[in-house]
C-alpha cells in the first residue's frame, strides 16, 4: 500500500480530547466530531477536559452550580468519557499521581478502544497532561492538534507556564496542526511552520432567510460576556444612542457595570434554536472585546452567525476580524466612535447580501473540516510535506466574499 494513500472507512475511530465538555453548547469541537463519524469513521470517542490549571478563588464560587444543559441532540456514535482529575497538573508529578488515583479506568478504555481500531487518529482539542501521555502511549496512525485559542493567556502564574511548555511539546509531537486563526498559526510557527489555519464556521443548514429592515430594531450580540467583553465600550454606545435598544444574549461571567443606560437589554442564555430568531431582528451584530492576547489569536464564531443571517457587524480591531473590512459586512468601532453616524449608515443600508447563499456554503462546518478529514486519512503517521507558515506581505487564499486569511503558506523558494 503507498503510505500516502487514503485508507478505507472500515475500522477507523477517533479519539478527541476535546476543550469543552460535551454536555455544553453546540461549538467547533461538537461540530468536527460529528464531522468525522459522518464522513466514514466508524468510532468516535470524546474524552471531556479536566481541569488543566490550580484552582482560583472563584472556582469555589462556582461549586453547586448546574451546568447549562446541551443545546445539541446526543448522538449515539460518539462514546463520551468524563474523566476526573485532582487539580494539581501544573505541578511535578501530576501526571503520574493522577495517573494512579483518577485515570485509571479511562487508560484502559482509551487503549482498548484504539486497539480495536484498525486506524486511530489522536486529536486535542485542549493541551492536557492525559492527552500527552495519550501521544506516547496509545496505538495510533495519525494525530493532529486544533488549537482554537491562546490557552496560555487565560490562566496565571504556574499554571500559565505549564500550560505553554505542554502545547509546545503535544504541538511538536502530533503528525499535524491546525488553528482556527492567522496568528495563532504564528505564535506557533517557530516550532510548526506547517501549521495549517482552519478558520471557524457555522452550522448553515436550515438557516431562515434574512429578516426584512423593518424587523430589525436592535443591535445585538449573541455569545458568553466574560473577561474580553468590552463592557465601558457598550456602554458609551448605549450612552451615545439612547433610543436604541441594545440587546444582549448570553451567560454572563463577568459582574455588569452599575448604572447601566436603561437601553440596554441582557437577556440572559437562550436555547441554541431560539439564536436565528433572535439576529434576525438585529440592525447591527456587535462584537465588543477587548484586544489583548486573550482576544489576538480568536477568530470569532459570531460573525459568521450575523452574517449567515445577513446582519452587518460591528467590532473592535481584535484576532481574524482585523483582517475583515466594509467588503466582509464589518465595520471596525472603537471608544471614539461616531456613534449616531455608524448608526445612520446602518439604517440607510437595505441589509442585502447577494452571494448569501455562498457565503453559506463557505463558511460551514463540513466545508471547513475538509482539509482536517483529508489528513486523517492518510495512512501514514508522517507530516505531510505542507509548506511552511507566513504571515504577512504575501498572498493568500481567501474565502468568497471575505478578505480574511484562510491558509498562509508560501513555496520555500519565493511568494505563491
Amino acid at each position: 500500500m503507498n503510505s500516502r494513500a487514503p485508507i478505507g472507512a472500515q475500522g477507523s475511530g477517533l479519539i478527541y480530547f476535546s476543550s469543552v465538555p460535551f454536555d455544553s453548547y453546540a461549538q467547533r469541537p461538537h461540530f468536527m466530531a460529528s464531522a468525522f463519524a459522518d464522513h466514514g469513521f466508524d468510532k468516535v470517542m470524546w474524552i471531556d477536559p479536566y481541569p488543566t490549571r490550580l484552582p482560583t478563588f472563584a472556582d469555589f464560587s462556582r461549586l453547586g452550580t448546574r451546568p447549562p444543559a446541551p443545546s445539541h441532540a446526543n448522538d449515539s456514535r460518539i462514546l463520551v468519557l468524563r474523566p476526573s482529575a485532582l487539580p494539581i497538573e501544573p505541578l511535578p508529578m501530576a501526571g503520574l499521581i493522577n495517573r494512579i488515583v483518577a485515570w485509571r479506568p479511562v487508560l484502559v478504555q482509551v487503549i482498548e478502544f484504539a486497539r480495536g481500531t484498525e486506524h486511530c487518529v489522536l486529536a486535542i482539542g485542549r493541551p492536557s497532561k492525559l492527552a500527552e501521555w495519550a501521544l506516547t502511549h496509545v496505538p495510533h496512525q495519525r494525530s493532529f492538534a486544533d488549537i482554537l485559542d491562546n490557552f496560555p493567556a487565560f490562566y496565571r502564574g504556574i499554571s500559565r507556564c505549564a500550560m505553554r511548555i505542554r502545547m509546545r511539546a503535544i504541538c511538536r509531537k502530533v503528525t499535524d496542526v491546525y488553528c482556527s486563526s492567522s496568528q495563532l498559526a504564528l505564535d506557533l510557527s517557530p516550532i510548526r511552520r506547517d501549521a495549517l489555519v482552519v478558520l471557524n464556521g457555522y452550522r448553515t443548514d436550515n438557516l431562515p432567510l434574512p429578516s426584512p429592515s423593518g424587523k430589525r430594531k436592535y443591535i445585538g450580540y449573541v455569545g458568553t460576556i466574560g473577561e474580553w467583553f468590552d463592557w465601558p465600550l457598550v456602554r458609551s454606545l448605549a450612552a451615545a444612542l439612547p433610543d436604541v435598544p441594545i440587546r444582549l444574549i448570553g451567560p454572563e461571567f463577568v459582574a455588569r457595570p452599575a448604572d447601566l443606560p436603561a437601553n440596554i437589554e441582557c437577556l440572559g442564555e437562550r436555547p441554541q434554536d431560539e439564536i436565528a430568531a433572535l439576529v434576525g431582528e438585529f440592525a447591527v451584530g456587535l462584537i465588543p472585546f477587548r484586544i489583548n492576547d486573550l482576544t489576538a489569536g480568536v477568530d470569532p464564531i459570531k460573525f459568521y452567525e450575523y452574517r449567515c443571517m445577513g446582519v452587518p457587524v460591528w467590532s473592535t480591531r481584535f484576532g481574524e476580524m482585523r483582517t475583515r473590512t466594509a467588503a466582509d459586512g464589518v465595520h471596525h468601532i472603537a471608544h471614539d466612535s461616531l456613534w449616531q453616524h455608524l448608526w445612520d449608515a446602518a439604517n440607510r443600508s437595505d441589509h442585502g447580501f447577494p452571494g448569501l447563499a455562498e457565503f453559506r456554503a463557505n463558511v460551514s462546518w463540513s466545508k471547513r473540516f475538509e482539509p482536517i478529514l483529508a489528513r486523517a486519512r492518510m495512512a501514514s503517521a508522517e507530516r505531510d510535506a505542507a509548506q511552511p507558515f507566513v504571515h504577512g506581505g504575501f498572498p493568500v487564499t481567501r474565502d468568497s466574499h471575505s478578505t480574511q486569511t484562510s491558509h498562509l503558506t508560501r513555496q520555500h523558494n519565493g511568494r505563491e
